[in-house]
């Protein structure tokens, strides 16, 4: 019980309600701001909501229709989705068509007739597919290269230029031992760039072999004779990488080094300046390069240039 007297009590009580209805009070002032009282100028407004937008609605997924399933896509990647398997105790990661018929093969192999059945049966068909393909391949090519040798001859005949074909007759190859048959040449306009710009590109290593043999001046024979010799074979390299119609002939190579040790060191630095910034103009790109090899060349090329630039700059 407390000690206050009554009279005490109900005056502190009077004078709290009266502190509660006071002006001062309610403006806010001596309003002690803590848990469950925040600052008046942030409350709630009486009469409006604290989220006037509300409460957003949820996205509901659009049924996909028939004509927008693309069920090929679906195949296609449930049969070439990797999946993780264990092997002789090891785990071995394999596309699932790949682990289907590796264990219709176990299976096959275990006697089951019906595996035994199936294997052999898909073998057939995707062997005969096979040779189906090979052969309608070996007649298209065929075909192509008996018209284009008819057209060149009719045009030689009358004394016409000949044509630019593609794939030129004499880049068709056809095995008819093996059923084997392949262009090994440009078949497509696009094609043509890069086989021009590797005929130009065998040319000017032999044009630097003829510029080594000049010697550099400072530059010791030793160094000359090896930058000569590195040259000369990477220009035959070359050579053998092209096709047949652009390699060259039996004198060809002899010839044209002939004609480069014929000019002095300054017309051959001149000329493979020339024939520098050619090359740096006509440098295809290489598609059958992933990309991140693409870059390595890209950047192995510029590197070589420059160490040469800076050579001929000497």
């Amino acid at each position: 019980m407390s000690d206050k007297p009554k009279a005490l009590r109900s005056k502190g009580a009077h004078d709290e309600d009266a502190d509660r209805k006071s002006p001062e009070r309610s403006r806010g002032e001596g309003y002690d701001v803590g848990y469950g009282k925040p600052p008046k100028q942030t409350r709630f407004v009486k009469g409006r909501s604290g989220n006037p937008r509300g409460r957003p609605r949820k996205v509901k997924p659009q049924p996909i229709k028939l004509s927008d399933a693309p069920s090929d896509t679906f195949l296609e990647r449930e049969a070439y989705r990797v999946v993780t398997l264990r092997e002789n105790g090891q785990a071995i990661e394999l596309p699932v068509m790949q682990a289907v018929l590796r264990s219709m093969a176990m299976d096959a192999i275990k006697g089951k007739r019906l595996s035994q059945k199936y294997l052999l049966e898909h073998v057939a068909r995707a062997e005969e597919l096979h040779l189906q393909e090979k052969l309608q391949t070996y007649l298209r090519l065929d075909t192509l290269k008996r018209d284009g040798e008819r057209l060149l001859a009719d045009r030689q005949r009358k004394g016409l230029p000949a044509p630019d074909l593609l794939p030129h007759p004499d880049d068709i190859v056809l095995n008819p031992r093996t059923g084997q048959a392949y262009i090994n040449g440009p078949a497509m306009p696009e094609d043509v760039a890069f086989y021009d710009h590797s005929v130009r590109l065998r040319d000017y290593c032999l044009l630097r072999a003829a510029h080594a043999r000049k010697g550099h001046g400072r530059r010791s024979t030793e160094g000359n004779d090896n930058d000569r010799c590195a040259y000369m074979i990477l220009a035959h390299l070359l050579d053998h990488a092209l096709p047949l119609r652009f390699r060259w002939g039996e004198h060809d190579a002899l010839r044209l080094i002939l004609e480069y040790q014929s000019l002095s060191r300054r017309e051959l630095e001149l000329r493979i300046a020339a024939e520098h910034r050619q090359l740096e103009t006509t440098k295809p790109r290489y598609e059958m390069l992933a990309p991140a090899m693409e870059s390595e060349v890209e950047r192995l090329f510029r590197k070589g240039f420059a160490a040469e630039h800076s050579t001929l700059q000497q």
